[in-house]
C-alpha cells in the first residue's frame, strides 16, 4: 500500500519547505546552521522512505501497471528516479551530499555580501565534486554526459544536444536584435526612474498580486536576498521579493514573477492533490507561468494602464502626468547589465545561456570552480557587452549553484518559449490581449487553470501538445520579441 508512504513524504516536504522559507527570510545568522541541520535530518527521513522495502516494492509494482492512467504513471516514474538513486548510492554518501548542499548555501549567504569568492570556493568545489558523483549515479541509457543526468531531474528527456539546438540559434538571433533595439530606443523619451521607499514599493507589489488574482489568505509575502516562491501545501503558497530603492520596477516584476508561480500552486485541481501529483510539474513548466505573468502580461501595452494607476496610487501621484507610451517604454527599457533578476525582457535569455554554457562544462568536468569568474566575465562581455566588476554581482549572484540546482537555469528560457506558444493559442481561443485590456484577469487565470495547470503532471512535450497542439519550438518566442522590439 503506497499511500501511507506518500503521506509521510508529503509531510517531510511540507516541513522542509517551511524551514527553507524561514531560513531565507527570518532566521538570524546564528540560527542558519541549526536550521540547515534540521533540513538535513528531514532529507535523511525522506531517504529512509525511498529505501524502505515496502515502498520500493509498491513503486516497482506500480511501474508495471500498463493500464494505469497517465497521472499515476508519471507519479510512479518520478518516485522511481529517487528509488533508483538511493539503490545505487549508499545512504551515508547521499546524506553527505545533502550536507554539502546545506554548507555550500550557508557559506554562500555569508560570503556573497562580502564579495568573497575565494572563501566560498572550497565549499562550492566540494559540492561540485560530489554533484558529479551523484550525476554518475543518475545516468540512464542514452544519456551522453553527466549534465544530461542533471537535466533529467528537471526536464525528463531533455539533453545538452536538444538545448544546444534551441539555444545556439536563439543566441544568434538575440545578440544582433539586442543591439538593434538599443539603437532604436535612443529615439524614445525615457522618463527618469526615481527612488521610492520600501513601504510604498510594498504597497505597489501587493496591488500587482491582488490584480492578477493571488490569494493572500493562502500565502505570504516577505523579503529574501534571492526572491523565490514556495508551494508549501495545498493552501499555503508563499513568495518573497526584494526592494531596490532606486528602481521600483524590480519589486513589481519580482511580485508578478513569483506571483505567477503561486497562481499555479493555488489553482491546481483537487484531483492532483488527491493523487499526490501536485508537485510533478517540471521546472520549465513552472517557470512558464512565472515568466508569463512577469513579461507577457506584465510588460504588455495592454497592462500598462493598470500598472500606471497602481504606481500613481502607491508610489507617486506624479505618474498620472506621464503618458502611457512613455510609461510603457520605461517599463520595457532595454538596458543589458549585470543582474539576471533585473534583466530586461530582451536580454534575459542571454543571461540564462551564459549560465547554461558554464554549468554544463562545470558538471562535465571540463572546467573547475576556480575558472568560473573569468569565464563568466568573458561571456558577459561577448554576449551582453557588459563589464563585470566583481563576483558578488557576477557568478555569485544566484543561489542556484550554491544549492546544486544543476540543470535548472535552462528552465527559465524554456519557460519563455512555452509562454509565447501559449500566448498565441490563448489569442486564438479567448482573445488574450483584449482580456488584459479589459482587466479580465480572472478569465485568463480560469483558462490557464483548465487548459494548463490541470495537466502539468504530464511530460513537457505532452503538456505543451495538450495546450497548443505543437511541439516545443523557439519560433513563437522569436516572433513575439521581433514584433515587440524590432
Amino acid at each position: 500500500m503506497l499511500e501511507p508512504y506518500l503521506k509521510k513524504l508529503r509531510r517531510c516536504k511540507h516541513v522542509d519547505s517551511i524551514l527553507y522559507y524561514d531560513l531565507a527570510t527570518l532566521c538570524g545568522e546564528e540560527g542558519i546552521s541549526d536550521e540547515g541541520e534540521l533540513m538535513d535530518y528531514l532529507a535523511g527521513e525522506e531517504a529512509k522512505i525511498y529505501s524502505d522495502p515496502g515502498f520500493v516494492k509498491a513503486v516497482e509494482s506500480g511501474l508495471k501497471e500498463e493500464k494505469a492512467p497517465p497521472m499515476e504513471k508519471r507519479l510512479f516514474s518520478s518516485l522511481y528516479n529517487q528509488v533508483a538513486l538511493l539503490r545505487k548510492m549508499p545512504l551515508e554518501e547521499y546524506l553527505s551530499y545533502r550536507n554539502a548542499i546545506s554548507k555550500s548555501n550557508e557559506m554562500w549567504r555569508k560570503y556573497r555580501p562580502a564579495n568573497d569568492f575565494k572563501s566560498w570556493l572550497p565549499y562550492w568545489q566540494h559540492l561540485v565534486d560530489i554533484s558529479r558523483v551523484v550525476a554518475d549515479y543518475q545516468h540512464k541509457d542514452g544519456m551522453k554526459s553527466r549534465y544530461d543526468s542533471c537535466l533529467d531531474s528537471y526536464e525528463p528527456g531533455e539533453s545538452e544536444a536538444m538545448l544546444d539546438s534551441i539555444f545556439n540559434p536563439l543566441k544568434e538571433k538575440l545578440i544582433p536584435l539586442l543591439k538593434k533595439a538599443k539603437e532604436k530606443q535612443k529615439g524614445y523619451s525615457l522618463p527618469e526612474i526615481k527612488p521610492y521607499p520600501v513601504d510604498k514599493q510594498e504597497q505597489m507589489g501587493r496591488k500587482m498580486l491582488d490584480l492578477i488574482g493571488y490569494d493572500m489568505k493562502g500565502g505570504c509575502l516577505m523579503v529574501s536576498a534571492h526572491p523565490f516562491s514556495n508551494d508549501n501545501h495545498q493552501h499555503d503558497a508563499r513568495l518573497t521579493t526584494k526592494y531596490l530603492v532606486n528602481d521600483w520596477r524590480s519589486n513589481v516584476f519580482t511580485c508578478l514573477h513569483e506571483g505567477g508561480h503561486c497562481l499555479e500552486f493555488q489553482n491546481k485541481p483537487q484531483n492532483l492533490y488527491d493523487g499526490y501529483s501536485e508537485s510533478l510539474a517540471t521546472a520549465a513548466i513552472c517557470e512558464t507561468h512565472s515568466r508569463f505573468y512577469e513579461n507577457i502580461i506584465g510588460r504588455s501595452k495592454e497592462f500598462m494602464p493598470y500598472m500606471k494607476k497602481a504606481a500613481e496610487e502607491t508610489l507617486d501621484p506624479g505618474f498620472s502626468y506621464m503618458n502611457e507610451e512613455d510609461f510603457y517604454h520605461l517599463v520595457n527599457k532595454i538596458e543589458p547589465w549585470l543582474i539576471r533578476c533585473e534583466a530586461d525582457e530582451l536580454s534575459y535569455c542571454l543571461h540564462i545561456i551564459v549560465r547554461y554554457e558554464i554549468e554544463k562544462e562545470l558538471i562535465n568536468g571540463t572546467i573547475e570552480c576556480k575558472d568560473v569568474p573569468a569565464l563568466w566575465k568573458k561571456k558577459y562581455k561577448d554576449y551582453l557587452d557588459v563589464d563585470v566588476p566583481n563576483d558578488k554581482d557576477g557568478c555569485m549572484q544566484d543561489t542556484h549553484w550554491s544549492e546544486a540546482l544543476w540543470g535548472y537555469f535552462p528552465s527559465y528560457a524554456l519557460g519563455n518559449l512555452y509562454g509565447a506558444m501559449i500566448k498565441e493559442q490563448m489569442e486564438k481561443d479567448i482573445g488574450f490581449a483584449s482580456l488584459i485590456e479589459k482587466g479580465e484577469f480572472k478569465k485568463i487565470l480560469a483558462y490557464l487553470a483548465e487548459k494548463d495547470f490541470a495537466y502539468d503532471y504530464l511530460s513537457p512535450d505532452d503538456w505543451i501538445m495538450k495546450i497548443t497542439g505543437k511541439h516545443l519550438s523557439s519560433e513563437a518566442y522569436i516572433r513575439y520579441l521581433e514584433k515587440k522590439f524590432d
